[in-house]
């Protein structure tokens, strides 16, 4: 069976299929404007939070729409992956000095990720690499809950500590003691100044002093390395002598007394033998020969 359609039909059947052309024209020149039929370079990165990122979120670079958010998914607790593609004709752009930055461009605005554009000296970033990110906040990120949550329990903390401070400085007496101590900071301050005024003129003294020192000793430093070199032997040797000290030293008071205790009894021995009647005329004599030697002179 045939059918026949009337002039009416004809006619919105036409417009109909104007509609749809015009549709697939429209859609077809929207994805080339948006760059969905053109091969794309897929890069990530991560976010400590992904509030206001999700899949189809802008991606510029220096303010340029070049490529779109693919997928969100959280890594860690704190960490969150973000994947993104960028157009091929623009990859070059990315180098490995490159960084991702989240931002709104407007305050009301969605976020979008900018890409920093990296130098030409650096080297391209290869498919599929994890680029870097540069966290910041805008207006509406303080202004959300949980900033705002923050900032508020922050302020609250502050009023707790204010109002210890308060409390502690209502006592008259408190207040009386640090009227006190910024009454003595005053006189401390001014003879810190006196003093280190008074090391600065012994500094400019000394170093005028030290041209002198070193034309009447010119090798005054040489002498003193060989000082410190002598003294470092000497210490060497006292303490290689230490140890025999050590030894020896419980029986020192004792030795000495056992000398002592010695030349006592050489003195009795000889005031006895003197006393014989074979040497006390020898011993007259060697006194008097003493007695006659004039005091200045001196043994040869």
């Amino acid at each position: 069976m045939k059918i026949r359609f009337n002039k009416y039909e004809k006619v919105a059947g036409l417009f109909v299929g104007v509609a749809i052309m015009a549709s697939v024209v429209g859609l077809v020149g929207v994805a080339v404007k948006n760059g969905w039929l053109e091969s794309k370079v897929h890069y990530s990165t991560e976010l400590e939070s992904a509030d206001g990122i999700h899949a189809g979120t802008a991606v510029q670079i220096s303010g340029l729409r070049v490529g779109a958010v693919t997928s969100v998914a959280l890594e860690t607790n704190d960490r969150v992956r973000v994947n993104f593609a960028v157009l091929e004709k623009v990859a070059h752009k990315v180098r490995k000095d490159s960084s991702v930055q989240m931002y709104r461009p407007f305050i009301l605005a969605d976020k979008v990720l900018d890409i920093s554009v990296g130098s030409e000296t650096a080297e391209l970033l290869e498919p599929g690499s994890v680029l870097p990110t540069h966290s910041g906040t805008d207006i509406m990120d303080m202004l959300s809950g949980r900033k705002m949550g923050l900032i508020l329990s922050s302020f609250d903390n502050l009023a707790g500590s204010l109002k210890i401070v308060g409390e502690a400085f209502s006592n008259p007496e408190r207040t009386k003691n640090l009227v006190q101590v910024l009454d003595k900071v005053s006189p401390l301050v001014n003879n810190m100044n006196s003093m280190s005024m008074e090391v600065t003129k012994l500094a400019n003294a000394a170093n005028k002093s030290l041209p002198g020192l070193q034309k009447e000793v010119p090798d005054l430093g040489q002498q003193m390395g060989q000082i410190v070199k002598n003294l470092n032997v000497l210490t060497t040797e006292f303490q290689k002598l230490t140890p025999a000290i050590s030894a020896v030293a419980p029986e020192l008071p004792r030795t000495s007394r056992r000398a002592v205790e010695a030349l006592d009894e050489a003195v009795v021995l000889l005031k006895a033998m003197q006393k014989s009647f074979l040497l006390r005329g020898k011993v007259d004599e060697v006194r008097q020969e003493e007695g006659r030697r004039p005091s200045n002179t001196s043994e040869p």
